[in-house]
């Protein structure tokens, strides 16, 4: 009996935790106010009375209250108790504010500034409820050119009495890696992708660096970001190399030194091409491949790093291209990577599909060469 009864207190202190912990319920209207000025801006606001509840897109009600700033009210955002459930109920509070305050702005800057974003995309993201405004770069010079524009709309938004953000993202086109880029449209996809907060934010807020060792301005940081993204990018898949110098090469190893590589013959002799770099821990890319064909001199490489044929260890006569790709037939489930296509080699003219990615393994260079990669840190 004593027992039972010092289980079910356990139980009892536990659940007083757990209730503790998610709170009692939803949020209600003043403590909703509340939180805006605290996390938000620092502003009186107007909010409705009455809330709307409203399905969330894992099934739970929230509770939506509509609200404005005392001063401004032809702006109106949301302000939303948003229910979940990790083990117990939990409440956690979110807003529309930088969403619509986003789009009051930029139809202010653009009425002032006609055609100022126009090589821009601009978007609004529903999973963060801000604008978006983001583009696809071909060449290096382009960088500098989008974060330029995005610079003038960031000092335009500082200026402005109440704070705002909006959230600015990069991307090589990466057409030979990436062949549906153009038609998927995320950029989070891709391998180059960067992005910044800019409006009113504390510096260092990156979104996706984690780096606070910069402390310039969004754009300056996206730009640095996007370089270094860039020039990772034509290390990794040995494309795009004109662009850059030997020491912006050389840097962009350096600093994702961890996927440097050791290459093992076999009869277990090992080395390292420390300007050469893995794509992942277990994959290295198309272009790199060839370049370790080439150092090795021992399997009759012709082409470049783009497009090239070599003599496997059985003979085969077996080509690379970062134009072999097959989209797969309608309804096919997309990838990862976003794509819903697959790239492949010919061994003597016969197609070998690989993944959505051109990168080969370990097993499949041993199979081809007789070769072994691991990573240098292993």
């Amino acid at each position: 009996m004593k027992k039972s009864f010092r289980i079910l207190m356990i139980l009892s202190v536990f659940f007083f935790c757990a209730l503790a912990l998610s709170g009692c319920g939803h949020y209600k209207r003043n403590e909703a106010a509340a939180w805006f000025k605290e996390n938000i801006a620092d502003e009186t606001i107007a909010v409705s009375r009455d809330y709307l509840e409203r399905k969330n897109e894992n099934g739970y009600t929230d509770r939506v209250w509509k609200a404005h700033l005392k001063d401004l009210p032809e702006v109106e955002f949301e302000l939303i108790s948003q229910a979940g459930y990790s083990l117990f109920p939990t409440y956690n509070m979110k807003t529309t504010y930088h969403l619509e305050m986003g789009k009051y702005y930029l139809s202010r800057y653009l009425d002032d500034n006609p055609g100022a974003l126009d090589s821009l995309e601009i978007s609004e993201s529903s999973y963060n409820s801000i604008m978006y405004i983001s583009a696809t770069y071909d060449t290096w010079n382009e960088i500098a050119d989008f974060c330029r524009q995005l610079e003038y709309l960031d000092n335009y938004l500082l200026d402005q009495e109440y704070p705002c953000q909006i959230q600015y993202g990069l991307a090589y086109r990466e057409p030979l890696t990436y062949p549906e880029g153009n038609r998927t449209g995320n950029l989070l996809y891709y391998d180059t992708y960067v992005s910044e907060t800019g409006g009113t934010v504390q510096r260092n807020d990156s979104t996706d660096s984690g780096d606070d060792s910069f402390s310039g301005s969004p754009s300056e940081s996206l730009c640095r970001r996007a370089e270094d993204a860039f020039a990772h990018y034509a290390a990794v898949y040995r494309l795009n190399l004109d662009q850059f110098t030997e020491e912006q090469l050389k840097d962009a190893v350096n600093a994702d030194s961890d996927y440097r590589f050791t290459i093992t013959r076999p009869d277990g002799t090992q080395l390292c091409y420390p300007e050469l770099l893995l794509r992942y821990s277990d994959e290295m890319s198309f272009g790199t491949l060839y370049e370790v064909l080439l150092r090795e001199r021992n399997y009759q490489v012709t082409g470049t790093p783009e497009h090239f044929s070599f003599t496997s260890v059985n003979g085969s006569i077996c080509s690379f291209s970062y134009s072999n790709y097959r989209t797969s037939g309608k309804g096919t489930e997309s990838t990862g990577t976003g794509s819903s296509g697959y790239f492949y080699y010919q061994s003597d003219g016969m197609e070998v599909n690989l993944s959505a990615q051109p990168l080969i393994d370990s097993e499949l260079l041993t199979e081809l060469t007789g070769l072994t990669f691991a990573p240098i840190s292993r």
